[in-house]
């Protein structure tokens, strides 16, 4: 029989042990997938603290002797798992060396006898500045003019940098005064009529001859040097096709995403974890058919999905980004004013509407899960809190969601 006050420290440490892991976690002092683990043992020592009989019962059912003697089954059953799982990650982690000491053979091939860069073949310096932008930035704009300006100020590099501001159909006045004095300050500015943000981000498209192309909304802001980053990313990895980072949150409350630190295409099916704001190949924005996908696709593009449709489209071309590893941008919250807290109370309607729109990315999903790998739990879970949701009430997911988004943590398993 175990006393009281044994289940009560028992109780209050397993406590500390979740919140200790979470702590970690938030401080990126313990990756994610390293912490499912740990949390669903602090879980399992939790339940077993607080209603010990379970032990009893477990002890009966594998024919133990003690109470004892099931706790120590249980830490080899832990130790095993955590073996196996670190040896799965260093067979990753030595594939990926393997790579990486052949990118360094081809970028030493480069080099002189001495181990310096060789000397250019033209009369062109190395560190003279681009002759043209390497990078267009589209800001679309309805009805923004508090706070495009903004936006638009935000954008600060030590390169030149195309912009376009889309009037999507303004039709209040103070924005229409807004965006007449970002032109005539020498923004450049195109007049539409009112179609959505992803018809506003393809004028914009049209509008600009950058090769590489960002969207930012018009009442978000960018980091400084973050186009640049994102771009030199892209340059050194010439296989990927787009490049994003994290973000930070303002407004409403404070918070950060952590975005994935890889591709992860199986994921895409049941739940978009990439930023909204994230830098593209134009070739690659023009494959995929950009922010609309088809001429006669009008409720993703209008509503809200734009971004996750075009994902889904990209994984269904076969093009595949990178991750920059810091924070690209700032996301401003307030109330209801953006276009995604709508798209998500209509999320089933415009779920189904994705996977009909990209029926030979869901059609592939078995074999995309075996391309992605994700962790043992993650095909359990994610198609009940994800997909269609049909589980999860939305008032829940957006309370997990702003939870999330304070701790500083981005979608488990991802």
């Amino acid at each position: 029989m175990i006393d009281a006050r044994t289940r009560i420290v028992a109780v209050v440490g397993c406590l500390g042990l979740l919140l200790l892991i979470v702590e970690l976690v938030r401080r990126r002092r313990l990756k994610e997938e390293y912490s499912v683990l740990w949390i669903g043992t602090g879980i399992v020592l939790l339940v077993l603290a607080a209603w010990y009989q379970l032990l009893g019962w477990i002890t009966r059912a594998i024919g133990g002797v003690a109470l004892s003697s099931t706790l120590f089954f249980m830490g080899l059953m832990f130790a095993f798992l955590m073996l196996l799982h670190f040896s799965i990650r260093v067979s990753a982690l030595e594939r990926r060396l393997t790579a990486l000491v052949q990118e360094i053979g081809i970028l030493t091939a480069g080099r002189d006898g001495h181990g310096r860069p060789a000397e250019p073949l033209s009369d062109e310096r190395p560190d003279a500045p681009p002759a043209e932008p390497r990078v267009a930035v589209i800001i679309p704009c309805y009805n923004d003019g508090a706070v495009v300006a903004e936006a638009v100020g935000s954008i600060q590099e030590r390169e030149p940098v195309e912009v376009v501001v889309v009037d999507d159909g303004s039709d209040d006045a103070s924005t229409v005064e807004a965006l007449a004095r970002l032109e005539a300050g020498g923004t450049h500015v195109v007049r539409r009529e009112n179609g959505g943000l992803a018809a506003a981000r393809a004028t914009g498209l049209e509008a600009t001859r950058a090769p590489l192309v960002y969207p930012l909304d018009a009442d978000d802001l960018l980091d400084a040097g973050a186009l640049g980053a994102l771009a030199d990313t892209l340059e050194r990895h010439p296989d990927a096709g787009f490049a994003w980072g994290d973000y930070t949150l303002f407004g409403d409350y404070d918070g950060s995403y952590r975005a994935p630190s890889r591709w992860l295409p199986w994921t895409l099916t049941y739940v978009n974890p990439y930023p909204v704001s994230s830098m593209f190949r134009r070739s690659v924005l023009e494959q995929a058919g950009d922010w609309r996908g088809a001429p006669d696709a009008q409720l993703v593009g209008a509503h809200g999905y734009e971004d996750w449709d075009l994902w889904l489209r990209l994984v269904r071309c076969g093009v595949e980004g990178v991750y920059a590893g810091r924070s690209v941008y700032r996301r401003r919250l307030h109330g209801g004013s953006r276009l995604l807290a709508h798209a998500r109370r209509r999320h089933q309607e415009l779920y189904r509407e994705l996977v009909a729109r990209n029926a030979e990315v869901f059609e592939r999903r078995a074999l995309l899960r075996g391309s992605e790998r994700p962790p043992f739990w993650k095909p359990v879970v994610y198609p009940i809190l994800f997909g269609a949701r049909t589980v999860v009430p939305f008032r829940v997911e957006a309370f997990m969601q702003r939870t999330m988004m304070r701790l500083g943590l981005g979608l488990p398993g991802s």
